[in-house]
Parts: C-alpha cells; structure tokens; sequence
C-alpha cells in the first residue's frame, strides 16, 4: 500500500469564496458575512440553473458537504439546495460476512432520521429548519400522490424542473420506507429529465441514488455501472463519494484489491480538499479492505488513525457523543480481530477490552456480550500454549 495517510491535526481547510461587490456600496463582503445579515444574493430558482448566476455562486460558497465517521457506508452527495427534498433516513454500515462478500446487513434504521445533526453550513440549516417545520403530513402515500400530482402537472405545461424535483423527492420517499424498487423507477424517470434538460448537476446525483438502489438490491454490476457514470460527471466531493461506494461495493463482491484501489483513491481526493472528515472514513475503508486483503499491518495502521481522527471531529449535541461511541466501539472490534489474526494477542485483548466498556457506556448489551466473548477468546488463546505445557509437564510427572 503507498497511500500516504493525511495528518490528523489541524481543522479541515475552506474553500475561499469569491469576493462579492455590492451594487450599493464599494465595501468586499464575504459570502459568510452576507449570509450573516440575510443576503444571499437573488435567489431566482430560474436562474441559478445558469453555472454562471450570481445566486448559485453565493450559495455554493456556503454550500459545503459533510460527512459522518463511520465506515463501510455508502455516501450521497449534498443535494441541491433548490430541491428541499424530504429529510433522508441516515444510511448505515454495509455488514459484510464470509470470503465470499455476502451482505449481511444493508437495513437502515429509521430512529436516525429524528437524530440527524443540523448541518455546519448556513444554507443547509436553514433548509432543515424549514423541513422540519413543514412536516404536516405522516403518511408517505399522501405525500406521494400529491408529488404524483405535481410531476404530471409539471410535465404537461413544460415544466422539466418542477417535475425533475417531484420525481426525486418521490424517490427519496420510497428509500425512506425501504421500498427500493419503486425508488428506482423514479430515479430513473428523474435521470430521463436531467439527461433532456442537459443538467449535469442532476444527472451524477441520479447516478449515486441509483447505485445505492441498485447495490441495496444485490444488483452489484448495475450499481458498479451507475457509479462509474456518476464518476466521469462529478466534482472533486462527488468522486470522493463514487471512489467510496465502488469500493464498498467491490468489497462486497469478495474483490478486496479493487476495494483497496477505489478507497486510495477516495483518500486522495480527501487529501486535495482538506477535509479531515472525509479523511476519517476514507482511511477507515482502506483499513477494512486491507484486512480482507491480509494485509493486516496497513490494516491496523488505517484502523488506529481512523480512531484517532474521528475522536477530534466536532459534531453538535448528543449525536456526536452516540456517534462517536458507535464509531469507536466498530473500530475497536475490528482492531482487536485484526490483532487477534496477526498474533498480538496483549493487544488484542486490551482492544475487546476497551469496546466491552464503550458498550457499556451506551447500555448495548449486544455490542457488550460480543465484546465480551471475544475478549475471553483472545485471552484465552493468550494462556492457550502455557496450559498445554502444563498439562504435558503434569502428565510427564505421572
């Protein structure tokens, strides 16, 4: 492995915005600053389609994706802020079980979507406020056939856009309930209209949604090819997610070394943007894929840093306290079995030791009686070579 892993100090560097000049006054104002005392600019939904608006600029600017530690999750781009799309159920890691890359466990959790942390940006909290203010209407039927309504309307006076978001917003609906199937076809007829309208922008997120669908349905060569194209249309951020999702997908395949491939380089694209978030996970999956490899020296050096990083992330409120506890209770466990395979046993059992007490911490008997379990393998095969001899010694004796 020659990827060379980022350094952990320091906080993640921020894309400097464009200075803007106002039409009344001289003075340069930051788009943070503005964004502060309310302007952002004109915010014509018609023209922020233009890459060249003036609106789309000054939200862009303030518009940055974050990520969350864990690993082995599949990643999404932000969406567009013009979308207000419903508020997604929060993806959780891949399981992958056996040589053979069988997915154990690809279910969301549908508690996550009350959890979810505001965003760091301003644009985006203010996105969720609104979204969470508008919630007026629990059954997602309702919600699809008035969205059904809209996107026929839509589409019968012209309107690509409107009917572009109806579409997408049903399929984030559908994934929400678990139905990927159905989520499929609206992302599909979504893609249909961002290929004929030429919006690229809409086009690679369609991309990443139908991937997602596709892996979630075993269909992994489809995902692969999805993924692929949102590849070749992507920003730098975009193909950090691509690269992490083939990666994941190419580990569940049973195919580490391609894993290993598509996480490097995910690592360097985190690397060219600062983004020691992305840093975190990135660093994580190469950790994960280096284990399946054998190569557990790069594995263990990966985990330990993806620990270490994701105990400097600052997230807001409660969540970053489970977040962390669930994040560093996985990378404890799989440090402590790559030890275990590579005969540092001391260590090993220091490991299981120490994610026996983070479940404890948070009240996880599961995640604690497994830890447990392995704890006790690890010690036991610790003093497994004494009590041979001893039994050989006493038997001699005899």
């Amino acid at each position: 492995m020659s990827t060379t892993l980022p350094e952990i100090s320091g906080s993640r560097s921020t894309m400097e915005g464009a200075s803007i000049r106002s039409k009344s006054s001289s003075a340069i104002l930051q788009p943070t600053t503005q964004a502060r005392f309310g302007y952002l600019g004109k915010l014509n939904l018609k023209e922020a389609q233009s890459a060249q608006s003036d609106a789309l600029r000054n939200v862009s600017a303030l518009d940055s994706s974050s990520f969350l530690p864990h690993v082995m999750t599949l990643q999404r781009p932000s969406t567009p802020w013009q979308y207000n799309t419903p508020q997604r159920v929060l993806e959780q890691p891949v399981a992958i079980q056996g040589q053979g890359g069988e997915v154990a466990a690809v279910a969301q959790s549908k508690s996550g979507q009350v959890s979810q942390p505001l965003p760091s940006n301003y644009v985006r909290r203010v996105r969720r406020r609104a979204q969470e203010s508008k919630k007026t209407c629990n059954d997602h039927r309702q919600q699809l056939a008035d969205l059904k309504l809209l996107a026929d309307s839509a589409s019968r006076s012209g309107n690509i856009y409107q009917a572009m978001q109806a579409y997408h917003k049903m399929g984030v609906i559908y994934d929400n309930q678990g139905q990927y199937q159905e989520a499929v076809q609206k992302y599909k007829q979504f893609l249909a209209l961002c290929i004929s309208s030429k919006n690229s922008q809409g086009e690679a997120l369609a991309y990443n949604c139908l991937g997602i669908d596709e892996f979630k349905l075993g269909q992994f060569d489809e995902s692969i090819q999805y993924f692929n194209k949102q590849l070749e249309l992507a920003d730098s951020t975009g193909r950090l997610i691509a690269h992490t999702n083939l990666g994941i997908v190419f580990q569940a395949m049973g195919l580490a070394e391609h894993a290993a491939i598509h996480h490097q380089h995910a690592i360097e694209y985190a690397n060219r943007m600062g983004a020691k978030d992305a840093q975190c996970f990135t660093v994580g999956n190469l950790g994960v894929a280096s284990a399946a490899q054998g190569d557990l020296q790069t594995s263990r050096i990966c985990l330990q840093y993806h620990l270490n990083a994701a105990s400097k992330q600052k997230l807001p409120g409660k969540f970053a306290s489970q977040t962390f506890k669930k994040v560093s209770n996985n990378a404890l466990h799989r440090l402590g079995q790559v030890n275990t395979t590579d005969g540092r046993l001391d260590e090993a059992a220091s490991h299981f030791e120490q994610a026996m007490a983070v479940a404890r911490g948070q009240h996880c008997q599961s995640n604690e009686e497994q830890a447990g379990a392995m704890l006790g393998i690890a010690r036991g095969l610790l003093s497994f070579e004494d009590h041979c001899q001893a039994l050989v010694n006493s038997g001699s004796q005899a």
